[in-house]
């Protein structure tokens, strides 16, 4: 395949949403070389399922595409925690950079490659960097294989809150302090005294 995404021609997007298919089918079909202690090998079927979902998005987006329909996206509305904690969500996958690389090995790198030359292509780039729900699909996948096309930006740094300031400390009280709290008036209403011989200096 690396052969053909070298080619100075430019692609239809009939045929970039081919080589698409043709990578996540690639690394379909070697999920089962997961790595026997690895230690997410259990995310091998929440993986393979992603990757089905990957692609089906990707050949509905080339066809809006080709249609004329896709269009640049409405800004979302946060939705609220309640309705966050209600839904259900599926197993998530690591955050890790090329975490496939690593339970799969040699056999991603390639493919990793030719997602990489693909997204390269001045063809295809234009349609990603173009559209943010294009880069917004392709973005995890890319962060899983640890390649960085350059038509997919990256997000902006999140802000982070500011952290509460410490309460501050009491007044250390002072040795004249600490007698007069240390003397009391014992049952004949004479002062007694109830601290040791010897005080620490201040």
């Amino acid at each position: 395949m690396s052969i053909w995404l070298n080619d100075p021609a430019p692609f239809p997007p009939q045929l970039i949403a081919e080589l698409f298919r043709g990578v996540v089918r690639g690394l379909l079909g070697v999920l089962g070389y997961f790595k026997p202690k690895y230690p997410k090998a259990h995310l091998l079927l929440p993986f393979g399922a992603y990757l089905g979902r990957v692609e089906a998005r990707f050949a509905r987006l080339i066809a809006r595409y080709l249609a004329g329909t896709l269009t640049l996206p409405k800004p979302r509305l946060r939705r609220t925690r309640a309705s966050q904690a209600s839904a259900v969500r599926p197993m998530r996958l690591p955050r890790e950079k090329a975490w496939v690389i690593d339970a799969l090995g040699w056999r991603a790198v390639g493919l990793a490659g030719n997602l990489d030359l693909l997204l390269a292509r001045p063809d295809t780039a234009s349609i990603v960097a173009q559209f943010p729900q294009a880069q917004r699909l392709l973005r995890p996948l890319c962060h899983m294989l640890g390649i960085a096309p350059a038509c997919i930006a990256p997000l902006p740094k999140r802000p982070r809150k500011p952290r509460p300031k410490p309460a501050a400390r009491p007044r250390r009280l002072t040795r004249k302090e600490r007698e007069a709290i240390l003397w009391y008036p014992n049952s004949e209403g004479k002062p007694m005294k109830l601290l040791p011989r010897r005080l620490p200096r201040d």
